[in-house]
């Protein structure tokens, strides 16, 4: 048998359909349309998708306008009793062939940079991710209409019983005999497998309160940013709630950003303009007037070549040679908002907006967007230290320049690393300026609070009943080694080698008062030191002492009882902070071997390790200081048992790397 000579062959277009089974075409764009449909996974998709095409279309009218007598005008209609939600638009309308085509998937009538979708399944999604579609268009004083019923229920059918629907004519609807030219488009939720089933689980049910949603999840809510200018829109929302029809009217289609909407906050340029004039002048910077102070959040925007430019933001960017390129040919532009506490978050939510309770509109997050509107759901920014602080900053990071995946999904993977990184910076240099804010007030447990007193009030009536007291020439002779013989491998043997060396005077000033657990907690010191003080001032023989500045003056130091938490690694006492078993505000003293990495995520450290540093320490023996990272307030002292015997053993070295370890890195995270 031999084999076809190439000469043998024609050439032929493998896209090429006209001979192709009917059948086999149906079922692959049923195929198509499915995996369309799987890219649209939202509640809001619904209400992006008509708004976005309205948008585009008067936009495009206005473009081809040479009268300047054009209004641009779209009205939002939603009726939570009846499941429905209609756009209209007095936009460009649409031809007949173009009216006859738009719903098919991949066809699309728009182009250039300036419209918000090109990729032709938006419209698709309309008609086949839901069972009824109407729409009616209006263009040269002609208009089309018609309805697309069973869409979805077509495109699950697994069992091929379902006919494919066609578009049947429908009479043209009432606005179209109020508009010149424009398209309407109206879905009613009815079936299945469709998403959003019902308009009232978010807890809407005013014009106001929708038009802020549509402000923050479409393209209603434009996002223009460094001088861009939104487009002279009025956008017309009514809505029908339980009988009664509330309208809202709004000319300006921007973005709910956080500081338009939340009172008492600050654009940093001008807290950084008043300290660049006070230093020309020569004046204390740090006298920072009422008005840059308690602010419930601080807010700005940069363009990406601001960012980049040494000295043209506060933003100092970590992106390499090959991200700044990608940075630039995107054309980045990012705005951030910094609240003073999550708080803020939910009482815009709960008592502004008055939504669904526990679903936060406006919260934390990275929010990336293309063509001046959001897309996709906000990101994690990825903080690797303090990272309390990605749940207070809102980060928008726009792309004139990229595409974003099918659907509402997101972008490339190298475009969301490069606006992660942005957003990191533009986090941490926002963290510097964090003092400006409110402090957010801490919550306490009233209940416990009172225990922990009673617990401590009956230690002290123990005390002075059941004093210990041991005493004798001779007795105590410390050996210069400790008895316990290696490196401690549990939290029992933590507390072995602490007692150990308060015993022996390796650390000094600290009395315990009970080493019995109470509830979570695992006991209760003093600190008591009297004179001489040479027992405690810092020395070379002493290199866990104080400095002797603390003692002037002073014949005894004596504190208030006080908790102490054992741990083998501190990683477990934040652990505990985080899940709330323990609070940071009950804890004064730490005492572990190991400090462990989680402490990044809520606190910042001073060691006193580092010699630049040893005269902070204010308790004998005492390795490191606790700060909360999003407020600088104090949290509790600690006693490192491993470093602190590396330092014992080489202090030189030893201090040499704390410095290293614990060094406060101002332009990272």
């Amino acid at each position: 048998m031999t084999n076809p000579s190439n000469q043998q062959i024609s050439a032929w277009d493998p896209l090429d359909t006209t001979n192709t089974d009917q059948g086999m075409i149906i079922a692959a764009q049923r195929r198509v349309i499915r995996n369309i449909l799987k890219s649209y996974t939202g509640y809001y998709d619904l209400f992006a998708e008509l708004i976005q095409n309205a948008l585009d279309a008067v936009e495009r009218r206005k473009a081809e306008d040479q009268s300047g007598d054009y209004h641009p005008r779209i009205w939002i209609k939603i009726d939570i009793d009846n499941l429905s939600v209609s756009v209209s638009d007095n936009g460009c309308g649409m031809t007949f062939p173009q009216f006859k085509q738009f719903l098919g998937p991949n066809l699309s009538f728009k182009d250039g940079d300036s419209t918000r979708g090109n990729k032709g399944v938006g419209a698709t999604y309309l008609g086949y991710g839901f069972n009824y579609l109407e729409a009616a268009t209006k263009r040269n004083g002609e208009y089309y209409a018609g309805v697309l019923r069973g869409g979805r229920e077509w495109v699950e059918d697994k069992t091929e019983t379902v006919i494919r629907p066609m578009v049947e004519p429908l009479t043209h609807l009432d606005l179209l005999n109020e508009i010149d030219c424009g398209t309407t488009l109206k879905i009613k939720l009815i079936g299945t497998k469709i998403r959003p089933r019902n308009l009232s689980w978010i807890g809407a049910n005013s014009a106001e309160e929708w038009l802020s949603i549509l402000r923050v999840v479409t393209p209603l809510g434009g996002i223009y940013l460094c001088d861009d200018e939104s487009p002279d829109v009025i956008a017309e929302v009514e809505v029908l709630s339980n009988g009664t029809s509330s309208v809202v009217t709004m000319d300006d289609p921007y973005y709910l950003y956080p500081h338009a909407v939340i009172n008492r906050t600050l654009n940093l340029k001008e807290f950084l303009s008043w300290q660049q004039q006070q230093a020309n002048r020569g004046l204390d910077v740090s006298k920072i007037p009422a008005k840059f102070r308690k602010l419930n959040g601080l807010w700005g925007e940069w363009t990406g070549e601001q960012i980049l430019s040494s000295g043209e933001s506060p933003i100092v960017s970590r992106l390499d040679e090959n991200e700044q390129d990608l940075a630039r040919e995107l054309g980045i532009k990012l705005y951030i908002f910094l609240a003073f506490s999550t708080d803020l978050w939910d009482h815009f939510n709960d008592n502004v907006l008055k939504i669904r309770r526990g679903h936060r509109l406006l919260h934390g997050g990275l929010q990336l967007a293309t063509k001046h509107m959001p897309q996709g759901s906000t990101l994690t920014i990825p903080m690797t230290n303090n990272i309390g602080f990605q749940n207070l900053a809102h980060v928008i990071i726009h792309f004139q320049n990229a595409e974003p995946d099918l659907g509402r999904k997101g972008f490339q993977p190298e475009i969301v690393s490069l606006a992660e990184k942005l957003s990191v910076s533009a986090v941490t240099a926002f963290r510097r300026r964090y003092n400006l804010l409110r402090k957010p007030g801490v919550a306490k447990v009233f209940g416990d609070e009172l225990l922990i007193n009673e617990w401590i009030k009956s230690q002290e009536d123990h005390e002075k009943a059941s004093p210990l007291i041991v005493s004798g020439t001779g007795l105590f002779r410390p050996q210069t080694e400790l008895p316990i013989r290696s490196e401690p491998m549990v939290e029992q043997d933590v507390v072995a080698l602490f007692n150990q060396m308060l015993s022996s005077g390796v650390i000094r000033g600290i009395q315990l008062i009970s080493s019995s657990q109470y509830k979570q907690y695992d006991g209760l010191y003093r600190i008591f030191m009297s004179a001489p003080w040479d027992d405690f001032v810092h020395s070379s023989e002493n290199p866990l002492g104080i400095s002797e500045d603390i003692f002037v003056g002073q014949k005894t130091l004596k504190t208030p009882i006080r908790v102490l938490e054992y741990k083998y690694s501190l990683d477990g006492l934040i652990e505990e902070f985080q899940s709330e078993v323990k609070a940071p505000e009950h804890v004064s003293l730490a005492i572990a071997w190991e400090i462990g990495t989680k402490w990044q995520e809520m606190f910042d450290v001073m060691s006193y390790l580092d010699h630049d540093n040893v005269h902070h320490r204010q308790v004998h023996g005492t390795t490191h200081s606790f700060t909360h990272s999003m407020t600088g307030a104090h949290a509790f002292e600690a006693i490192i048992l491993q470093e602190l015997v590396s330092y014992l053993n080489n202090p030189d070295a030893e201090s040499a790397r704390q410095n290293q370890k614990y060094i406060i890195d101002i332009e990272g995270n």
